[in-house]
């Protein structure tokens, strides 16, 4: 299959869908500057980008050539060296979405084991804290209680002299 220019496709279809290149951006959630570097073969859209593109085209050539784009986009991403595994002996094999789900569902029961633990300590800390606070509520009432009490008892004794 021969590779498709990606400016000149994504061009192609803005203009056959009668779109300013902001607009185009409005509809694909991305920004002017996006469209601009697409069309001038700076960048390449990703592929929820490129799905995206392809629902707004109606069925004909211009659809095709957004299929064309996606599957050399998909092609891309199976080849790339950043989704190989490294076998023992040296051979990388494409790493599979399920391996990739697989890895990031270790990461993030890893990352929820730690949550728990930082939520465990939390708790016993503030239950540490109200026990410490409730002490400090009984020693206040008790030093109320005996405030008052030498209050009535000076006030007695004053009572007393005064007879």
């Amino acid at each position: 299959m021969p590779t498709l220019e990606i400016p000149r496709v994504i061009r192609h279809v803005r203009q056959r869908l009668g779109l300013s290149q902001e607009g185009l951006s409005r509809r694909l959630n991305a920004t002017k500057g996006a469209i601009q570097h697409w069309e001038r073969g700076r960048n390449q859209p990703d592929l929820a980008r490129l799905f995206l593109l392809r629902s707004l085209c109606p069925a004909g050539p211009e659809r095709k050539e957004v299929d064309g784009l996606i599957r050399q986009a998909q092609e891309r991403v199976a080849t790339s060296p950043e989704d190989k595994v490294r076998r023992p002996r040296g051979r990388s094999i494409p790493d599979t979405g399920s391996q990739m789900l697989q890895r990031e569902n270790g990461r993030l029961r890893q990352q929820l084991t730690k949550l728990q633990s930082s939520v465990e300590r939390r708790t016993e800390q503030l239950r540490i804290l109200e026990d410490l606070a409730a002490e400090l509520q009984k020693q206040v009432a008790e030093l109320k209680a005996e405030k008052g009490a030498s209050k009535y008892s000076s006030a007695s004794v004053a009572q007393s002299h005064t007879e």
